[in-house]
């Protein structure tokens, strides 16, 4: 039986978030003596530098400690050691990713670990091999190592897949900017947020909604819907300290809302292009472009989003028993006429958010067009933000001040560099081989025990960028040594890649920002995750699989 909201005659209190925490002890630092302040920054370096010793570690024992044959080459092996180190610090420090990027390239093209071009033949060699006599033909390489290594180490900048996820960064900033991803959610709300489920349901049309235009999953989730979701609890009187229930279910089904809406679409989270990227290259034969990985997932994502709120409302206890409201409870639709009232606040739609959506459906539409136009999807984002500035929509200044795009665009690129010269260098299949030969000698179905591992393994990374660039290659090449269906391991790697960060509070950006207000214990986040991981991967074996032979993928 669905629980109608209950009307609060309560004014709508303001919380400390964490970010006014930081910035009020942001503040108080600046009352410290300059002297205390360089003490604290030199004991931060120290401890920096003694949380990546574990990892210095790990880089020399394999780059010192494996001895290179027919399948490793010693390019090879020294890429091995620092792409696993990085993945390895990533996961055990809190050392800036584009500084653990930084470092490795640097090493890389010092040490001269790179594939470089033969001018002679045409063909790759080691790099530090250039000069000295090719043992086939008995004449010298003919390439300039230490030039040409430093080149390759820039060559991810360059990548399209780059490029695609730093425009997308930036059309997701002038939904932000503009406040149109606002007003979207709050028509959500003012639609179906009579009930306790509708409200849910609601959140999740929204993230749903938001996903092919805002690629960013922590700016759409944490930067857009999150602060609507606060908002709505506040409103019926629900806080971490008071009446937590309903504020709990609400946070936990925008966070699993997030990351379904983010395995949607291709567009619907930062790493997505990486998959496809990998995907065609491995298998030319198989375009898996928008539309593709749209109509692979639609039916199950929507058979999740149908079953989400009944989930965990069932996991939370919600459907035993009425939530309990803040003292003043009355009875009435409050949470709609709160988004009315926002809506009212925010007036009639901007110029600007007009100017917006037109864009964002033109560039829609051209993605969906491309394989017919033959535009690359990467030029069609960076046309909606030439013609946003042209507009004035948004400024350069918003496009400049917009870090976590310039962040990206850096460290994507230089892993993106460092999984492809892993890949050429014959590492990423060397590990593929391994793992197949795993799964083979324990006599297990490739397909599944591949797209399972894939998804657990997101318990180890605080960021599925990072998991997705870590480990993508080494899963598709085992599931194409093994002979898996390719177009079903594509989807499952592609569509788990996201869901898997459900299992923990720091899988991501956006899962951190929602666990921060402190409504759910960090033992019932793990909890609910643990269960929502089997929900998601008991739907996507069942109906995933029926849909997609019914595509004729099989």
């Amino acid at each position: 039986m669905l629980i109608e909201y209950q009307a609060i005659d309560v004014d709508v209190v303001s919380h400390s978030s964490p970010v006014s925490n930081e910035t009020t002890a942001l503040l108080a630092l600046t009352t410290n003596s300059p002297p205390k302040e360089v003490s604290k920054k030199e004991t931060s370096s120290k401890n920096i530098l003694i949380s990546l010793l574990p990892s210095f570690l790990l880089c020399a024992v394999i780059w010192f400690g494996v001895t290179p044959d027919e399948e490793l080459t010693v390019t090879a092996i020294h890429l091995l050691a620092v792409f696993t180190s990085c993945i390895f610090a990533l996961i055990t420090t809190s050392v800036d990713i584009s500084m653990l990027v930084l470092t490795g390239l640097t090493v890389l093209a010092l040490t001269q670990s790179f594939e470089c071009v033969d001018h002679a033949t045409g063909t790759l060699t080691e790099c530090r091999l250039c000069g000295e006599i090719n043992p086939l033909t008995g004449d010298l390489f003919q390439c300039k190592g230490g030039k040409e290594s430093f080149k390759q180490s820039l060559e991810g900048f360059s990548s399209s897949v780059v490029w695609l996820i730093f425009a997308a960064f930036h059309l997701g900033k002038a939904v932000e900017v503009t406040k149109l991803g606002q007003r979207l959610s709050f028509i959500m709300i003012k639609s179906f947020g009579k009930h306790n489920l509708g409200l849910a349901y609601a959140i999740i049309a929204s993230e749903l909604l938001l996903a092919p235009f805002v690629p960013s999953n922590t700016a759409r989730g944490g930067g857009i819907v999150l602060p609507v979701v606060q908002s709505i609890a506040t409103t019926l009187g629900s806080t971490p300290e008071s009446h937590p229930e309903i504020g709990s279910f609400l946070i936990l089904v925008g966070n699993h809302a997030n990351l379904l809406s983010a395995s949607m679409y291709l567009t619907g989270m930062a790493a997505n292009p990486i998959v496809v990227a990998k995907a065609n290259q491995l298998f030319p034969n198989i375009n898996f472009g928008f539309m593709v990985w749209l109509q692979g997932s639609i039916v199950p994502a929507l058979v999740c989003a149908a079953l989400i709120p009944i989930l965990i409302r069932w996991s939370l206890g919600i459907n035993r028993e009425e939530p309990k409201r803040g003292k003043h409870a009355t009875g009435g639709n409050n949470v709609v006429l709160h988004a009315k009232m926002e809506l009212n606040k925010m007036g009639p739609m901007t110029t600007k958010e007009w100017q917006l959506c037109f864009t964002l459906v033109g560039c829609l539409c051209l993605w969906v067009m491309s394989n017919v136009i033959h535009l690359d999807s990467t030029l069609v984002a960076l046309l909606g933000i030439v013609v946003l500035l042209h507009l004035g929509t948004i400024s350069w200044k918003d496009v400049s001040g917009n870090t976590k795009a310039w962040d990206t665009l850096f460290w994507l690129g230089g892993f993106v560099t460092i999984a492809q010269h892993l890949s050429e260098a014959g590492a990423s299949s060397f590990l593929g081989h391994k793992i197949s030969y795993a799964i083979q000698h324990f006599n297990l179905p490739p397909l599944p025990s591949l797209a399972i591992a894939y998804f657990l393994t997101t318990f180890m990374f605080s960021s599925l960028s990072a998991h997705t660039v870590a480990f993508v290659s080494t899963f598709l090449d085992a599931g194409h040594t093994l002979g898996a269906n390719p177009t079903f391991l594509i989807a499952f790697i592609a569509y788990f890649g996201n869901l898997g960060g459900c299992m923990t509070n720091f899988s991501t950006g956006m899962a951190a920002m929602y666990y921060a207000p402190g409504y759910v214990a960090r033992s019932k986040w793990f909890m609910v995750g643990f269960e929502m991981a089997i929900f998601y991967i008991f739907v996507y074996f069942t109906v995933g699989w029926t849909w997609w032979k019914f595509l004729g993928w099989e």
